[in-house]
């Protein structure tokens, strides 16, 4: 039960370094650096409540019987490259065929309904970061 424990504070041990990392490195940013200072403090908040849950249950909070691995690595490396396209094909090809690539994954295989939930997903993502929040993404074309 002791390994256990140790394994399931690790995660929240780990993302709380990472939310103080990415805030120091935020705070002089000054304007650029308000949506990763809040975005990391998200994350501080949630990994210090699954930190003081775990310590509190004393039990398994994550469980990872049944989860399908192998999807796991595809999705994995469906970000990476994402990531990787994204400045060489444009936010709105790369985000359209991320979109259809995980809708497709998950068993869907009506293309209508994928490439409309796909274009949805860009509109409502661009609509936030580029137009909302001012954040500059990489375009290839639509760059305003």
């Amino acid at each position: 039960m002791k390994k256990q424990l140790y394994i399931e504070l690790a995660m929240p041990v780990v993302f709380i370094l990472a939310a103080i990392y990415i805030i120091i490195k935020a705070i002089p940013m000054e304007s650029e650096g308000v949506f990763p200072i809040m975005s990391a403090g998200v994350l501080l908040l949630c990994a210090v409540y699954l930190f003081m849950e775990v310590l509190v249950k004393r039990e398994a909070i994550v469980k990872l019987e049944g989860v399908n691995l192998s999807m796991v690595g595809v999705t994995i490396l469906a970000l990476a490259a994402y990531v990787f396209l994204l400045k060489k094909i444009g936010y709105i090809i790369d985000t359209f065929l991320l979109c259809a690539f995980i809708i497709c994954s998950l068993g869907y295989k009506r293309f209508g309904i994928i490439a409309l939930c796909s274009a949805l997903a860009v509109a409502a993502t661009f609509g936030v970061f580029k137009v909302i929040l001012s954040v500059p993404l990489p375009m290839i074309f639509l760059d305003f």
